[in-house]
């Protein structure tokens, strides 16, 4: 049975004399003060990575430098970091503050409201046990454990005993499967033109950017490789239309009440019947939507599938079940690149 390490905010509120320091601004610092708020614990000083201290107040509070703070607080003081990065020089600049004081990056949902807590993990036992026992090797298993104690404690000491390299984790993939590679989320081409390289046997693209300014980016990246076709849209559970909500900071989504129609496309609808070798999903909480949206796809043709499971609390066990529901033949494996918080982490169904 797997148990769980009291949470971030449980061991917060033990420590109300000391003070909490922001490192960062933003819709994750917005996620995290509203935690705190209802905690009962108190921002003492917010900072920012060098380069980006201004003349600048958030929440009402002066940001400044991790130096100022330290100055101020000493060894003291918690800091806890209030964005993704995979950046190698935020993740130096990380080691280097949480080498002098106390440091922990915070899992606040990207989407949805699940607080990813000692209750949420409590209430989903059950299926959080299942995917765990679905996993097919000993890798998939501790990075799985690992991103569920990294995620409830937001101590990044434990994505340090997970990560790999990308070339690593897609070692994964059969590299000889035939047929379509669907990119969704493709952003600027990065996972068009790594996989072109690496899988030789894939006979055309399908690259989906709902972002107008990330689509002329990934057009102008991949203007080399051949049978691309290139579609602006959202994924999602049924073709047509649906209302799109712009977060500053974390992307554009779709939400039951947005604030402009855009259109909307799924898997199914994109391939068409045909043999689809590998699809990719990083849509921004939407992943479970095109899922749905993929059903026959994945049903009859069995591709290879790379899923982002960050976004949303409930992706780390929802999303594997309800891949394995439409096609139980899959092997399921898990693996974490580098990047804090827990993000960056995929299931590799195969």
């Amino acid at each position: 049975m797997i148990t769980f390490d009291t949470d971030l905010w449980t061991y917060l509120k033990t420590q109300k004399n000391r003070p909490v320091v922001l490192y960062g601004t933003g819709d994750g610092a917005d996620k995290i003060i509203k935690v705190l708020d209802k905690n009962g614990i108190k921002v003492s000083g917010i900072f920012a990575s060098p380069g980006f201290v201004r003349d600048r107040k958030f929440h009402d509070i002066q940001v400044e430098s991790f130096e100022d703070c330290y100055e101020r607080y000493g060894k003291d003081m918690i800091v806890l970091m209030c964005f993704g990065s995979s950046r190698d020089d935020v993740l130096n600049y990380v080691s280097e503050i949480s080498s002098k004081c106390e440091f922990y990056a915070p899992d606040v949902p990207v989407y949805g409201d699940n607080l990813f807590d000692n209750a949420f993990c409590e209430k989903h036992q059950g299926e959080i046990e299942i995917v765990r026992g679905m996993l097919k090797d000993e890798l998939s298993r501790k990075t799985f454990d690992c991103i569920i104690s990294a995620r409830l404690t937001g101590n990044i000491s434990y994505l340090n005993l997970c990560e790999v390299s990308q070339e690593e984790a897609d070692s994964i993939l059969p590299q000889d499967r035939e047929g379509l590679f669907v990119d969704l989320g493709a952003y600027d081409g990065d996972t068009v033109m790594r996989y072109s390289s690496l899988m030789h046997n894939l006979n055309g693209f399908i690259a989906v950017e709902p972002d107008r300014r990330n689509m002329r980016k990934l057009k102008e990246n991949t203007c080399l490789i051949n049978n691309i076709e290139y579609v602006q849209a959202f994924i999602s559970d049924k073709d047509g239309t649906a209302d799109v909500v712009k977060n500053i900071g974390r992307g554009t989504s779709l939400a039951k009440e947005g604030n402009n129609e855009v259109q909307t496309v799924t898997i199914d609808g994109l391939v068409k019947g045909r043999q689809t070798a590998f699809i990719k999903f990083d849509v921004e909480g939407a992943e479970a939507a095109a899922i749905a949206g993929g059903a026959e796809t994945i049903k009859t043709n069995k591709p290879l599938m790379n899923i982002a499971c960050y976004h949303r609390s409930e992706d780390i066990f929802e999303l594997p079940l309800k891949v394995l529901k439409l096609n139980p033949g899959y092997k399921v494996y898990m693996r974490h690149t580098p990047s804090i918080p827990a993000w960056d982490t995929v299931f590799y169904f195969c």
